[in-house]
Protein backbone atom coordinates (compact mmCIF):
# COMPACT_ATOMS: atom_id res chain seq x y z
CA UNK A 1 0.00 0.00 0.00
CA UNK A 2 2.56 2.75 0.66
CA UNK A 3 4.64 1.10 -2.33
CA UNK A 4 1.63 2.90 -4.81
CA UNK A 5 1.54 5.89 -2.55
CA UNK A 6 5.08 6.66 -2.66
CA UNK A 7 4.88 5.57 -6.72
CA UNK A 8 1.49 8.33 -6.96
CA UNK A 9 3.88 10.84 -5.37
CA UNK A 10 6.53 10.46 -7.18
CA UNK A 11 4.77 10.64 -10.31
CA UNK A 12 3.16 13.82 -9.03
CA UNK A 13 6.86 15.41 -7.98
CA UNK A 14 8.00 14.84 -11.35
CA UNK A 15 4.76 15.99 -13.13
CA UNK A 16 4.96 19.25 -11.42
CA UNK A 17 8.87 19.62 -11.71
CA UNK A 18 8.35 19.12 -15.56
CA UNK A 19 5.28 21.71 -15.20
CA UNK A 20 7.06 24.11 -14.10
CA UNK A 21 10.78 23.81 -15.37
CA UNK A 22 9.64 22.81 -19.00
CA UNK A 23 9.39 27.50 -19.36
CA UNK A 24 12.30 28.42 -17.74
CA UNK A 25 14.52 26.29 -19.92
CA UNK A 26 12.93 27.11 -23.17
CA UNK A 27 15.60 29.75 -25.15
CA UNK A 28 15.09 33.23 -24.75
CA UNK A 29 13.84 35.07 -27.73
CA UNK A 30 16.73 37.44 -29.17
CA UNK A 31 15.59 41.48 -29.46
CA UNK A 32 16.93 42.03 -32.52
CA UNK A 33 15.56 45.08 -34.49
CA UNK A 34 14.86 43.78 -37.61
CA UNK A 35 12.25 41.24 -35.89
CA UNK A 36 9.02 41.58 -37.30
CA UNK A 37 6.04 42.29 -35.57
CA UNK A 38 4.23 39.43 -37.19
CA UNK A 39 7.34 37.29 -36.42
CA UNK A 40 6.93 38.54 -32.69
CA UNK A 41 2.97 37.79 -33.40
CA UNK A 42 3.59 34.41 -34.12
CA UNK A 43 6.31 33.55 -31.58
CA UNK A 44 3.47 34.47 -28.96
CA UNK A 45 0.97 32.46 -29.84
CA UNK A 46 3.37 29.70 -30.42
CA UNK A 47 3.99 30.28 -26.87
CA UNK A 48 0.39 30.30 -25.71
CA UNK A 49 0.22 27.11 -27.57
CA UNK A 50 3.00 25.39 -25.58
CA UNK A 51 1.55 26.63 -22.29
CA UNK A 52 -2.24 25.75 -23.18
CA UNK A 53 -0.61 22.43 -24.42
CA UNK A 54 1.26 22.10 -20.52
CA UNK A 55 -1.92 23.15 -18.93
CA UNK A 56 -3.81 20.29 -20.58
CA UNK A 57 -1.24 17.67 -19.89
CA UNK A 58 -1.10 19.08 -15.77
CA UNK A 59 -4.84 18.42 -16.30
CA UNK A 60 -4.28 14.90 -17.15
CA UNK A 61 -2.14 14.31 -15.05
CA UNK A 62 -3.81 15.41 -11.82
CA UNK A 63 -6.79 13.66 -13.19
CA UNK A 64 -5.00 10.43 -13.74
CA UNK A 65 -3.18 10.78 -10.06
CA UNK A 66 -6.57 11.23 -8.76
CA UNK A 67 -8.31 7.91 -10.20
CA UNK A 68 -4.82 6.25 -8.65
CA UNK A 69 -6.29 7.54 -5.43
CA UNK A 70 -9.34 6.35 -5.80
CA UNK A 71 -8.10 2.88 -6.80
CA UNK A 72 -5.55 2.51 -4.20
CA UNK A 73 -8.52 3.28 -1.72
CA UNK A 74 -10.54 0.35 -3.39
CA UNK A 75 -8.03 -2.02 -2.97
CA UNK A 76 -7.09 -1.51 0.65
CA UNK A 77 -10.71 -1.25 1.01
CA UNK A 78 -11.17 -4.98 -0.58
CA UNK A 79 -7.79 -5.70 1.41
CA UNK A 80 -9.47 -5.21 4.39
CA UNK A 81 -12.15 -7.34 3.21
CA UNK A 82 -9.92 -9.83 2.57
CA UNK A 83 -8.11 -9.85 5.81
CA UNK A 84 -11.68 -10.14 7.90
CA UNK A 85 -12.36 -12.97 5.88
CA UNK A 86 -9.40 -14.52 6.18
CA UNK A 87 -9.44 -13.95 10.01
CA UNK A 88 -13.10 -15.48 10.33
CA UNK A 89 -11.84 -18.35 7.85
CA UNK A 90 -8.68 -18.95 10.12
CA UNK A 91 -11.42 -18.52 13.32
CA UNK A 92 -13.87 -21.47 12.00
CA UNK A 93 -10.53 -23.66 11.10
CA UNK A 94 -9.41 -23.44 15.29
CA UNK A 95 -13.04 -24.17 16.41
CA UNK A 96 -13.18 -27.21 13.80
CA UNK A 97 -9.74 -28.54 15.03
CA UNK A 98 -11.07 -28.33 18.33
CA UNK A 99 -14.13 -30.21 17.45
CA UNK A 100 -12.07 -33.30 15.71
CA UNK A 101 -9.38 -32.95 18.82
CA UNK A 102 -12.88 -33.84 20.96
CA UNK A 103 -14.14 -36.56 19.17
CA UNK A 104 -12.86 -40.09 20.51
CA UNK A 105 -11.42 -42.31 18.23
Amino acid sequence: MKRFLYAALAIFAIACCWVCLSPASAQPVAKDSSTSTAATAQDVERYNQLVRAQEDKAKRVETLLVRQEQLMDKQEAAFTRFQKILDTWEKQQKQYQQYLDSLKK
